[in-house]
């Protein structure tokens, strides 16, 4: 087989790839949502049967006869979105003729009183009027038919096995460019993936009401039953378990979603009595199918992915592949791990900035951009951003004490390699032992920095001063390391260039001014890019020196984050002001690069 012709079949099985395995976890994700349906309307008949049925004389159940009526009329019941079967312990009561309720089974619902699955049907468990034994269970058959995917889908799908032929047919020499086709392919992939992922959510929308539905079937023939419940409805609350029942009023017969206090909930109306509603609320099942549209998204551009490499493989040569996949090889770990821990927290922090996210309110409303506005106004926020400018100014100032060491001790000798290693300590110091060590210096009886000016100063205590004190540290923490990068670009640059300069009459400063200084451009914009990024995300120096205080002239961004995600616990805040601060620190990084990069080559 010719490599081609590889690279095509390939290509095909991406395509059938692509093609099935969303399709498979589409219907997987509609047969789920079946199942969640059968499951709570198995609890709502368990609830009904528990509301409407007479307990047995002497205890022990219910019962047999009226058991027997209830549950026959249960099935009879018109409207109910799934099939029903009753079983008295393990006899089924529903149909004659059904197969008995294994005993194991049954032992298992008494052990654990909860739903479970029996791979045909969703078996809730049935209690006694006091709801202490399991004396039966109830089993309800999911709904089914209907086809796997709806028309959209279906729609999608053919149009995706007609970018993926034309794909393949231009792998093979014919026709268009297979990479003006793979754009085509791709968008028909994606449009793929939002087919289905419409199908699951409309799913997850249609369990949720037809459960909500069914449930109000079930509480007004309970009431129909039982007149007296009607004066006490916390007596069916048994059979809408999972909703929230309160007072209301008339909704209409059909199922809505509400915004309640910020979170979406499926509202029905329940009719208890001439001028009487109640409220079903629940969480709808929809809800939770967002991590579906990354999935589906994901195995639908299993397609695309196969035939860009497959036409790769074509395209590139031989050591070439080798190569790359080599590379990829190693990159694999790293990339990994930045997938997990950089882009996995930026993609919660982006939910979490739309939400209201508070670890003591179990509620997660949507709040859209209503943080950021509130972020944009708040006085306190732009004062932490202009004392984080202000504190990132001690960068040019440390750059350039940095710059002279490194030409003072540029030389090879014993001396001048002390002399690095000494300054480059701080640098590589814990960040809190630093702080600590600092605290002692700038205290104001017994300091030595106090000592040395001869007169007292408090300088931690003082919102005049305690933002330079923090400058200082930082300074003397951030003077070896930018010293070490200085002396590193300094060391890179030809010796011939300096000579020739010598040569031709230059002194001293006109050497470093014309020639040195241009030729570390790259060296001054990346120790100024990451002086300024850092010094924006300073945490620990302020945390352990000052708290943010004294009348919060160190409240700096990032302390200001902290403080407002762990103290205030408004994570949502939180995460609306590390996304501003990961915009401006980006636009400024832009800045720097814009303006002071220059492509410098050496001969």
């Amino acid at each position: 087989m010719t490599p081609r012709a590889r690279a095509r079949w390939a290509a095909v099985v991406a395509l059938g790839a692509a093609a099935l395995l969303p399709s498979l976890a589409a219907h997987w994700a509609r047969a789920r949502a079946a199942r969640v349906l059968a499951a709570r309307d198995a609890t709502a008949a368990a609830g009904y049967l528990a509301t409407v049925t007479p307990a047995a004389r002497g205890g022990g159940g219910y019962d047999l006869p009226q058991l027997l009526i209830r549950a026959r009329a249960l099935e009879g019941l018109p409207g109910l979105a799934v099939g029903f079967e009753v079983y008295d312990r393990t006899a089924p009561l529903v149909h004659a003729t059904a197969p008995p309720l294994p005993p194991a089974a049954l032992e298992r619902l008494r052990r654990e009183v909860a739903m479970r699955w029996t791979g045909e049907a969703m078996l809730a468990p049935l209690l006694d009027r006091d709801g202490w034994d399991v004396v039966g269970a109830v089993a309800a058959q999911p709904p089914g038919g209907g086809w796997p995917v709806s028309p959209w889908s279906l729609a999608a799908l053919l149009l995706l096995l007609v970018a993926g032929a034309h794909a393949v047919r231009a792998m093979g020499g014919t026709g268009e460019p297979w990479r003006q086709v793979l754009g085509r392919y791709g968008a028909a992939a994606g449009l793929f993936g939002v087919a289905l992922f419409a199908d699951v959510r409309l799913a997850g929308r249609g369990a949720t009401d037809r459960w909500l539905s069914d449930a109000r079937l079930l509480m007004q023939e309970a009431m129909a039953s039982v007149p007296d419940i009607r004066s006490a409805p916390a007596g069916l609350a048994a059979i809408a378990r999972g909703t929230e029942v309160v007072p209301a009023e008339s909704l209409g017969s059909g199922v809505v979603r509400r915004d309640i206090a910020g979170v979406v909930r499926a509202v029905a109306a329940v009719r208890l009595a001439p001028g009487r509603w109640v409220e079903l609320r629940a969480r709808p099942v929809e809800a939770g199918t967002g991590p579906w549209l990354a999935l589906l998204l994901a195995t639908a551009a299993l397609g695309p992915v196969g035939a860009l490499l497959a036409g790769w493989s074509l395209t590139a040569a031989p050591r070439q592949r080798r190569e790359t996949v080599a590379a990829w090889a190693f990159l694999a770990p790293s990339a990994l791990h930045l997938v997990a821990f950089t882009a996995g927290p930026l993609l919660l922090a982006l939910y979490v900035s739309v939400h209201r996210v508070s670890p003591v309110a179990p509620a997660r409303p949507f709040i859209g951009l209503a943080g950021f506005a509130q972020a944009v106004g708040s006085p306190l926020v732009w004062a932490a951003l202009g004392r984080t400018l202000l504190y990132a100014c001690y960068v040019p100032v440390s750059m350039g004490l940095a710059l002279a060491l490194a030409l003072l001790v540029r030389g090879r000798s014993w001396g001048a390699r002390v002399a690095r290693a000494l300054f480059l300590v701080p640098a590589v110091s814990s960040v809190v032992a630093v702080a600590v060590v600092w605290r002692w210096l700038y205290h104001p009886d017994v300091g030595v920095i106090n000592r040395l000016l001869g007169y007292p100063v408090d300088w931690l205590g003082d919102p005049a001063v305690a933002l330079i004190a923090l400058m200082i540290v930082s300074v003397w923490t951030q003077l070896g390391y930018q010293m070490a990068v200085f002396h590193a670009g300094l060391e890179s640059i030809p010796r011939a260039y300096l000579d020739a300069a010598r040569v031709d009459g230059a002194n001293a400063w006109q050497r470093f001014r014309r020639l040195t200084l241009p030729l570390l451009r790259p060296v001054i914009l990346f120790v100024l890019v990451t002086g300024v990024l850092g010094a924006c995300q300073v945490f620990a120096l302020v945390a352990v020196l000052t708290g943010g205080g004294p009348l919060g002239s160190t409240d700096v961004v990032v302390y200001r984050i902290y403080r407002t995600a762990w103290e205030q616990l408004q994570f949502g805040d939180a995460s609306v002001l590390s996304l501003l601060l990961f915009a401006l620190l980006l636009l400024a990084s832009k800045a720097q690069v814009k303006l002071l990069d220059r492509r410098v080559e050496y001969a």
